[in-house]
């Protein structure tokens, strides 16, 4: 499903307060190579230390959803993507391990220029190429998630993340808002690679509708 163009006025009036549903929102982009794998990146820090993430993240104050999917490539994976070459592929509504409501907006790709590589080496430690049909079994939850939904061709999605215990749960605000885990977490040493994951069974069904 392709996107419309949208207005980009100067500066623009920033709504900080109001009544209303106020999510924080997500905003993740699937590039798909011809062979149908798709890029994920490795995490390095907590929540979630080592285990494949989406690449992408919050939106950003005044950007545009596909702004911010086009520049999450760009950060992770240094690669340019064109607005007009995105596609949105669904909605994720869920609540965090937190409990807290989140939205994650979907889009994939087949187009862009460079050679995917990891650039955000404060983050991850590798990209991997997963199959979305088979995605290997340490994917984060909402990785899982997107992931069945983006093969499902279900436009919409809703679903309760597991909890997590409190040292966990404290780590996963701190990344959520922005702030500093304690102790903090430090990720694996090596060299930075690209590979090809071996896809593995399906995690258990985590209410996805």
């Amino acid at each position: 499903m392709q996107t419309a163009p949208h207005p980009r006025p100067g500066g623009a009036r920033i709504e900080q307060s109001g009544p209303g549903y106020r999510p924080l929102t997500k905003v993740v982009l699937l590039a798909l190579r011809p062979d149908g794998r798709v890029a994920l990146v490795r995490r390095t820090q907590c929540p979630d230390q080592g285990q494949l993430a989406l690449v992408g993240g919050r939106l950003e104050p005044a950007e545009w959803l596909d702004e911010a999917a086009c520049r999450g490539a760009a950060q992770a994976l240094g690669i340019r993507v064109a607005v007009q070459d995105i596609e949105l592929s669904g909605l994720l509504h869920y609540r965090s391990e937190m409990g807290a409501g989140r939205l994650c907006a979907v889009f994939t790709t087949q187009h862009w220029s460079g050679e995917p590589r990891n650039t955000a080496a404060r983050d991850y430690n590798e990209v991997v190429w997963a199959d979305p049909g088979g995605p290997p079994a340490d994917c984060r939850p909402l990785t899982h998630a997107v992931l069945n939904q983006y093969v499902a061709g279900t436009l919409y999605g809703a679903l309760a993340m597991p909890p997590t215990g409190a040292a966990e749960g404290a780590a996963a605000w701190a990344a959520e808002y922005g702030g500093e885990p304690r102790p903090p977490v430090l990720g694996p040493a090596g060299p930075f690679t690209t590979s090809d994951a071996i896809s593995s069974a399906q995690p258990d069904p985590r209410g996805t509708k």
